[in-house]
C-alpha cells in the first residue's frame, strides 16, 4: 500500500527513500541517516538523489533541494492529516 495517495507528488518514493526524507526531514546529516539506517553514505547518495529525481528538484544554484524535499513532505503530511 503506498505511503502517499496518487497525487501527491511523494506518492513515488520507495519506503526506504521515504525513510530517508523523513530523516531530512528531522534535520540529519547524510553520515548520521547512514548510521541510523544501517546504510553506507553512498547509498544515502543515492536514496537522496532518488527522491529529488522523483520529486523534480532539479538542480539550481538558486534553490536548495534538500529543503524543497522537506517541504513537499510535510505539505504532504499535512494534506494527509487533513
Amino acid at each position: 500500500m503506498p505511503l502517499y495517495p496518487s497525487p501527491s507528488p511523494l506518492a513515488a518514493l520507495t519506503p526506504r527513500e521515504h525513510e530517508v526524507l523523513v530523516l531530512v526531514a528531522e534535520g540529519r546529516s547524510n553520515a548520521a541517516i547512514a548510521r541510523r539506517l544501517w546504510l553506507t553514505p553512498r547509498t544515502v547518495e543515492t536514496h537522496i538523489r532518488g527522491i529529488f529525481a522523483k520529486l523534480d528538484l532539479i538542480e539550481d544554484a538558486s534553490d536548495h533541494r534538500r529543503v524543497l524535499a522537506v517541504l513537499a513532505f510535510l505539505t504532504a503530511r499535512d494534506e494527509l492529516a487533513g
